[in-house]
């Protein structure tokens, strides 16, 4: 019988670099490519973030390569799919004639999302490639020309697909500004159990709790669960028909030990679908209009007061006018006697 294969050992001794980070970037694994690579020891990146070990170039505002590498990582964290840097420059430390010192020099990467039991991710594992020698023409006079081609037309082709990336990149987070600022309250739940991608600030002002991303909403706002608004979204899921709500009241325990806060809403519950067609999230944006909910019924309060009041007066005024007759019946009584 064959031995078991020792995965955690064919991890380490892999030819390419290789590092597994956890949700908050850290490192909880590196082989040794990885650390030859980096010039770096084991000991010294667990439990450590990737940005605070290698943080590019920290004297730069716009920090261009750390913000890139930053947004890919995030990018496997949210959304549960592989994500690839084709072309990437980056400071990182090497080791050269005994010493170590930091260079820039041009990597092609992929991370690529470990989830755990529930489907969530868990660990990012990243595949690093080091293209240098595809970038500085010093390094290409010992390859053929016929060589050389090829890797510059792989270079330009990467360099194009990184350039697209960051096209769309930036678009992404211009979209997800304008998202985080909207007036209305805006979030994003993918999947059947309805797990909260993106929330914007008006959404977690409305429900008082910041924590929802990677949550269901079961699981981020028990208290709505009872009140049908998860049977709601899971009809909106199964039968792919939006969900329209007017002046709705929901109670939310927006304040911990503060007992449930009663709030009205109109919203859209909107399903997304992917290429194919499938249903793969909801998209819920709306309003707060509790505000004017309370108006309406203060109004309201305040009309049926003032009828109830008329009413009062006009009895009285009926009343008054009754003894008023009465007294002027008895003024003529007395009058005809005293004739």
């Amino acid at each position: 019988m064959n031995a078991p294969i020792d995965f955690g050992e064919l991890f380490d001794i892999a030819p390419n670099a290789y590092m597994v980070v956890d949700r908050e970037l850290r490192y909880v694994a590196a082989n040794q490519a990885y650390l030859r690579e980096t010039a770096s020891r084991r000991e010294d990146l667990l439990g450590r973030t990737v940005f605070e070990l290698f943080p590019n170039d920290p004297s730069d505002p716009n920090n261009k390569s750390a913000r890139l590498l930053r947004e890919s990582l995030e990018r496997v964290r949210e959304t549960g799919r592989p994500d690839n840097l084709a072309f990437i420059p980056y400071k990182v430390p090497k080791e050269e004639g005994g010493e170590v010192v930091t260079t820039e020099r041009f990597w092609s990467a992929t991370h690529l999302p470990i989830l755990d039991a529930d489907g969530k991710v868990a660990f990012i594992l990243q595949h690093t490639v080091d293209v240098t020698s595809l970038h500085e023409p010093a390094q290409q006079g010992t390859r053929s020309g016929e060589r050389l081609r090829t890797e510059a037309g792989v270079l330009t082709r990467a360099r194009a697909v990184e350039e697209e990336n960051e096209r769309i990149s930036e678009e992404r987070e211009r979209l997800r500004a304008l998202f985080a600022q909207a007036p209305g309250f805006m979030c994003v739940l993918g999947g059947p159990d309805h797990v909260f991608q993106i929330a914007n600030a008006a959404y977690i002002q409305l429900v008082g709790r910041s924590d929802l991303v990677g949550k269901t909403v079961a699981a981020a706002l028990p208290e709505v669960v009872g009140q049908g608004f998860v049977d709601v979204l899971d009809k909106v899921f199964q039968t792919a028909t939006p969900f329209v709500g007017e002046g709705l009241r929901v109670l939310l325990d927006r304040e911990t030990g503060k007992g449930p806060e009663e709030r009205f809403v109109d919203f859209l519950y909107q399903p997304v679908r992917d290429e194919t067609g499938a249903v793969v999230g909801i998209f819920v944006q709306g309003h707060d209009v509790t505000a004017q909910k309370r108006a309406q019924r203060d109004s309201e309060e305040a009309r049926r007061a003032a009828e109830a009041f008329a009413r009062e007066l006009q009895a009285q005024s009926r009343e008054v006018r009754e003894a008023l007759d009465r007294a002027h019946g008895r003024i003529e009584e007395l009058e005809a006697k005293l004739r």
